[in-house]
């Protein structure tokens, strides 16, 4: 039996490489927020609008947000590295060895 019933779990050093990819990840959404709200401002004042680059950006933003949040559930759940991976293979998620 595992230290506290835990089963394998988690490394530290998992855990951390974990909480340092979702800073990541927020930074990278920030970003692709303020790209797609510039876009948009510009298009605008265009007054014409590109739907299929605003489309694209948009993706950029959902991908990232999934992959936050699966890194996140892994960080709540105390998931391996390798546990996380196969979650997001079962899900059709982004793969998180980046």
């Amino acid at each position: 039996m595992a230290l506290f019933g835990r089963g394998k779990g988690q490394s530290g050093r998992e855990r951390k490489a974990m909480k340092e990819h979702l800073d990541e990840l927020d930074d990278m959404r920030r970003s692709q927020l303020g790209e797609l709200g510039q876009a948009t401002m510009d298009m605008a004042k265009a007054g014409k609008f590109d739907r299929s680059l605003l489309s694209a950006k948009a993706s950029e933003v959902v991908k990232t947000d999934r992959e936050a949040d699966l890194i996140a559930r892994g960080l709540e759940e105390g998931l391996t590295l390798e546990e996380l991976e196969e979650l997001a293979r079962q899900e059709g998620g982004p793969e998180t060895g980046s």
